[in-house]
C-alpha cells in the first residue's frame, strides 16, 4: 500500500525538521503522516497534523555535512548530535547504491542491539520508511538510531518458561525500582543498573515474533500505559524490518530485552489479561476516522499499528487497544 503524492510532499518538507526537539523528544511527524495516509486521511487532516507538528519542532541548522574521514566508520558517530548530518549523508548513500532492501542487510546488524533505544523510535521511524516505501525517510531512521545508540544490558541465560510468564517474574524480582528522572528512555536505562539485574534471567526458551507480539497487547490494554503503548507500536516495527535482518532471532532477542525493560520501568504492577467482558470495541472503520481526527501522536501511531497488527494477527484483541487509546 503506497503513500500518496501529497503525503510524500509533505515528508519532503518535513525533512527540514530535526529528528527531535525540546528535552530529547522524538519528532514524530513524518510518522503521522504515514499513519494517517495509509489510515485514508484527507488532504485537511494531513496538512494539519503537519501545521500542527511543525509548529513546535526545530529547523536543524543547514550546514554541509563532513563525510567520513579517512578509517572512520557510521559506529563512530554513535551519540554524536553535531555528525547527524554526517551521518544521515551515509545512509542516503547507502540507500542509493544498494536499495532499500539490500541496504538495510547491511545497516541493520550492528545498530540491533540498540533496538529499545529512544523509546524504540530509530526501529519505528526505520519502519515507517519501510512502510512507506521511502527511502529519505529509511536513512533518517537509521541515522536518529544511531545518533540515540544506547544498549540494554541483561542476561542471556534461556528460561524454560513461556514468554508471557517472564515480565511478572521480572517485576516480582525487582517490585520497587529506583528511577532517575528524565524521559522514557532514561527510566528504561536505570532499570539495567538495578543491582543483580544483569543475573537476572529474562530469556525464555522458545520466542517468536508472535509471542512479543501479545506480551505487548496484553502490557498494554491491561495497564493504558504510555511507556507500555510504544511496546505495540515498536512491535509493529519489529515485523517490517525482520524480513531484511540476517539473524532475525536476533533481533527478536534484543526486542523482547528491550521490551521487559520497558515493562519493568514503568513501575510494579501485576501483570494480568485484560478484561475478556468489556464493552465491544467500534469498528475499524469508525476508529480509523477517529484516529485521523486526532490531535494526538500517539493515538495516530497506536491506531495504525492496531489496525495492521490486527490485520496479521486475526487477533481482535487489537481493536479493542486501538478503542481503549481514541477513547482515553
Amino acid at each position: 500500500m503506497s503513500i500518496s503524492r501529497y503525503c510524500v510532499e509533505l515528508l519532503e518538507a518535513a525533512s527540514a525538521y530535526h529528528v527531535r526537539y525540546g528535552d530529547r523528544l522524538a519528532n514524530h511527524l513524518p510518522m503521522v503522516l504515514i499513519a494517517l495516509d495509509k489510515m485514508g486521511a484527507t488532504r485537511e487532516q494531513l496538512q494539519s497534523a503537519f501545521d500542527r507538528s511543525s509548529a513546535h519542532l526545530e529547523r536543524p541548522q543547514l550546514e554541509p555535512a563532513a563525510p567520513l574521514a579517512e578509517g572512520e566508520t557510521i559506529a563512530d558517530l554513535r551519540n554524536r548530535e553535531e555528525r547527524f548530518p554526517s551521518a544521515l549523508a551515509y545512509y542516503q548513500g547507502q540507500l542509493r547504491q544498494h536499495g532499500i532492501a539490500e541496504a538495510l542487510r547491511r545497516e541493520l546488524p550492528p545498530l540491533l542491539p540498540s533496538i529499545g533505544t529512544a523509546a524504540f523510535h530509530g526501529l519505528i521511524r526505520t519502519a515507517y520508511g519501510i512502510d512507506a516505501g521511502h527511502q529519505q525517510e529509511v536513512a533518517t531512521g537509521l541515522a536518529y538510531w544511531n545518533m540515540e545508540y544506547r544498549e540494554l544490558p541483561a542476561s542471556d541465560v534461556l528460561l524454560p518458561v513461556a514468554a508471557a510468564e517472564i515480565p511478572a517474574m521480572a517485576a516480582a524480582r525487582f517490585p520497587l525500582i529506583s528511577l532517575a528522572p528524565g524521559n522514557i528512555s532514561d527510566h528504561m536505562a536505570a532499570v539495567t543498573r538495578q543491582e543483580d539485574w544483569q543475573e537476572t534471567p529474562i530469556q525464555p526458551q522458545q520466542l517468536g515474533l508472535q509471542d512479543i507480539a501479545e506480551v505487548a497487547l496484553a502490557a498494554y490494554r491491561g495497564t493504558g500505559d504510555f511507556t507500555l503503548l510504544h511496546g505495540v507500536t515498536g512491535c509493529h516495527a519489529l515485523r517490517l524490518i525482520l524480513p531484511h535482518c540476517s539473524d532475525p532471532e536476533q533481533a527478536l532477542r534484543y526486542f523482547w530485552r528491550a521490551l521487559v525493560i520497558a515493562y519493568l520501568s514503568t513501575g510494579p504492577k501485576e501483570f494480568t489479561e485484560a478484561d475478556q467482558d468489556s464493552p465491544t470495541a467500534a469498528e475499524w472503520e469508525s476508529l480509523l476516522k477517529r484516529a485521523c481526527r486526532s490531535e494526538d501522536d500517539h493515538v495516530i501511531k497506536l491506531c495504525y499499528s492496531a489496525w495492521r497488527e490486527a490485520e496479521h494477527y486475526g487477533n481482535d484483541d487489537y481493536r479493542a487497544a486501538a478503542a481503549l487509546t481514541v477513547e482515553s
